[in-house]
């Protein structure tokens, strides 16, 4: 039977799963779209690795049998959220204490952005040559 990844498993993957999962917010970090939307994006990613047309997927139905989906997703919501962190960056201060919340993130996001590409990208190219070697085998 196969499994595609969901909303869920991508909250329980980043533990985001209430409120009470984020003390500095009070909410979810991330809203059930832009979960939707970074799924699409991670979808849109893949199917530009080469080669092009070797096993395309589709935003709604990530395959859930190996990582590559998961953290190509991650990737693309925590670089979402990087660019918004970025759009609205200011920093404040208390006594002679500076607080720049946003940037300690901004900076932590940018790594988890490069570690999940790290993870994802090159799974996604070997998968994808793999297939493309079957099926041209397969031709002959």
């Amino acid at each position: 039977m196969h499994r595609y990844i969901t909303i869920d498993d991508i909250r329980e993957e980043i533990q985001d799963r209430t409120p009470d999962d984020n003390v500095i917010d009070c909410d979810l970090s991330f809203s059930d779209d832009e979960i939707v939307h970074a799924m699409e994006r991670a979808a849109a990613a893949y199917n530009s690795v080469p080669p092009l047309g070797v096993d395309v997927v589709s935003g709604k139905r990530l395959p859930l049998h190996n990582d590559i989906f998961m953290y190509a997703t991650l990737s693309k919501l925590y670089n979402s959220a990087t660019f918004k962190l970025a759009r609205n960056m200011a920093s404040w201060q208390t006594g002679e204490t500076t607080v720049d919340l946003k940037k300690s993130r901004m900076d932590a996001y940018k790594a988890l952005v490069k570690e999940f590409d790290d993870m994802w990208k090159p799974a996604a190219a070997a998968r994808k040559a793999e297939l493309n070697r079957a099926q041209c085998w397969g031709n002959w």
